[in-house]
């Protein structure tokens, strides 16, 4: 009983995970909206630096492993570390979403 509960939690994703993809959503909107009125030249600016958080939350929906779940905690974590001083505080949400699907088991 316990190996199809296990199965199924790894099969499909679960709804802590798909809450992180949602705040990584309007966390990534929002930054653009941020990067877009506040800079003068979008052009300068690295869009895929400024997307990768959606990618990174969506990696555990792609791959329901526990693994690719911790992984993409860690990568978050390193993202809103990294970006802390800008955008990096709008996808803190999204990353607490995650931890909580790591905690729990989620998919």
């Amino acid at each position: 009983m316990a190996d199809a509960r296990l199965s199924r939690a790894h099969a499909t994703p679960g709804s802590w995970s798909i809450a992180a993809v949602l705040l990584a959503g309007a966390g990534v909107a929002a930054s653009t909206w941020l990067v877009l009125t506040i800079d003068s030249d979008p052009g300068g600016v690295l869009w895929p630096l400024v997307v990768a958080p959606l990618a990174i939350a969506l990696a555990p929906i792609l791959a329901p492993r526990n693994g690719v779940r911790l992984g993409a905690v860690v990568a978050m974590a390193a993202w809103c570390l990294l970006a802390g001083f800008s955008i990096g505080l709008l996808l803190v949400p999204a990353l607490v979403a995650q931890l909580v699907a790591v905690i729990r088991d989620e998919g």
